[in-house]
């Protein structure tokens, strides 16, 4: 949990606040006035199954202006908050193709580095525990 003012909570679900967004593709920051959507999903218990200790995966969607595209692209970072405070949403992985819209807009989808442990493909069984999650992932 991000620990935020009592000013920011008091501020934030004002109607009249004026929320920032902040995206960044591999470290560079994407120019606001070209971001034309955003939405945030979470998806818990996707697989239909219960688990305790689960954490739910985000995904974003974006529709940018094609000329804040970088021509390699892998990681999206995310800011939001109010102006002088801002909290970080997350780390996303670029899905790709990009979606190009038309001849002045693409729509980019990401989906957070949980999607990593959605792998059915190995179940760990073999490891030699303890380890560390990055050693888990690994």
């Amino acid at each position: 949990m991000y620990e935020t003012s009592e000013k920011y909570k008091e501020l934030i679900l004002a109607d009249s606040t004026q929320h920032l967004l902040n995206i960044y593709i591999d470290g560079n920051k994407v120019n606001p006035d070209h971001i034309f959507a955003f939405s945030k999903t979470l998806t818990l218990l996707n697989n239909n199954e219960f688990c305790l200790g689960g954490t739910p995966e985000q995904s974003i969607e974006f529709k940018m202006h094609i000329n804040s595209l970088p021509e390699t692209y892998n990681e999206i970072s995310i800011e939001t908050g109010l102006e002088n405070e801002i909290i970080p949403l997350g780390k996303f992985i670029i899905q790709k193709p990009v979606e190009k819209e038309n001849d002045y807009t693409v729509k980019i989808k990401a989906v957070d580095y949980m999607s990593k442990f959605e792998n059915t493909l190995y179940d760990g069984s073999n490891l030699n525990y303890p380890k560390t999650i990055l050693e888990v992932l690994t």
